[in-house]
């Protein structure tokens, strides 16, 4: 027989605000961007944490996001347990697996923003019909995509690189 636990939504916005809320505080005190007093740090964590709260996307996007995050964190956890049984043999393996661990985290937090702001984003992406869009914006988006800007971007990153390459080899001499 399974176990009901839907009225747990009832608390899924109490749950977002208390994850922001925490983790908002956590780095402002770790930081110290504002100072060392501790009401201004929680304060400010408290404003940030109810506007979070308050708009209903960014509160469906934490919602979608976390229970991933969590899973990723467990997945973390198993394997570097698992290589602590191994031993110290493969203590080059635990940088990589935090790079894996960060890359796949920015997977999962693209993807889920994608899949919360989809039907606000989609009339702005390239090859859409711009349907449902702000004729303002997707006429700089248009202008963004085109032939031209794209071409220019890349003399830009082009331009870049072999400055990098050619400073790089005066520094070597």
């Amino acid at each position: 027989m399974a176990v009901d636990i839907s009225g747990i939504t009832y608390f899924a916005p109490l749950l977002a605000f208390l994850i922001v809320f925490v983790i908002l505080f956590a780095l402002l005190k770790k930081s110290s961007i504002l100072g060392e007093s501790t009401f201004v740090q929680m304060f400010m964590s408290f404003i940030i944490a109810t506007i979070f709260v308050s708009a209903a996307g960014v509160r469906n996007y934490v919602l979608t996001i976390a229970p991933w995050f969590a899973v990723l964190v467990i997945a973390l956890f198993f394997i570097l347990f698992l290589l602590a049984f191994v031993g110290k043999s493969t203590e080059f393996m635990h940088k990589g697996i935090g790079i894996a661990f960060v890359i796949l985290s920015a997977i999962v937090f693209l993807v889920s923003g994608f899949v919360v702001f989809s039907q606000s984003i989609y009339p702005y992406l390239p090859g859409s019909s711009g349907y449902g869009g702000d004729p303002n914006i997707l006429l700089l988006l248009n202008w963004l995509y085109s032939g031209r800007v794209a071409g220019a971007l890349a003399l830009v990153a082009v331009s870049a690189l072999v400055s990098w390459v050619l400073v790089r080899e005066k520094v070597k001499k």
